[in-house]
């Protein structure tokens, strides 16, 4: 995607789940889809030429391809999250070391 560093993956997801499940937005988008994107928080014109005019578009894939992209999104950053786990560190060593220094007394 051109602009994906001008955008979050959260409103990638969001507007994948809009073009999945919302009739209304799917119309809107069809017919100004620089216009639907501005509802969502995309940049303002940052998007001409890559979206395409109505007319040169044509008609909008079915809501299945949207719902599996969007499925595919929220998997890859949960994905992102489970990678994120941070070890458990012990920072009591120095009680640790006395309490067996003490029990060998």
């Amino acid at each position: 995607m051109a602009y994906a560093n001008h955008v979050s993956k959260s409103q990638i997801i969001e507007l994948l789940g809009k073009l999945a499940d919302d009739d209304d937005y799917r119309i809107r988008f069809q017919r100004d889809p620089d216009a639907a994107l501005t509802e969502l928080d995309f940049p303002a014109g940052g998007f001409a030429g890559f979206v395409g005019s109505a007319a040169q578009s044509g008609t909008l894939a079915d809501k299945s391809v949207f719902a599996t992209a969007r499925q595919r999104m929220v998997d890859e950053v949960a994905g992102e999250c489970l990678c994120m786990i941070v070890p458990n560190f012990s920072l009591n060593c120095g009680d640790r070391h006395r309490r067996s220094g003490a029990a060998m007394q």
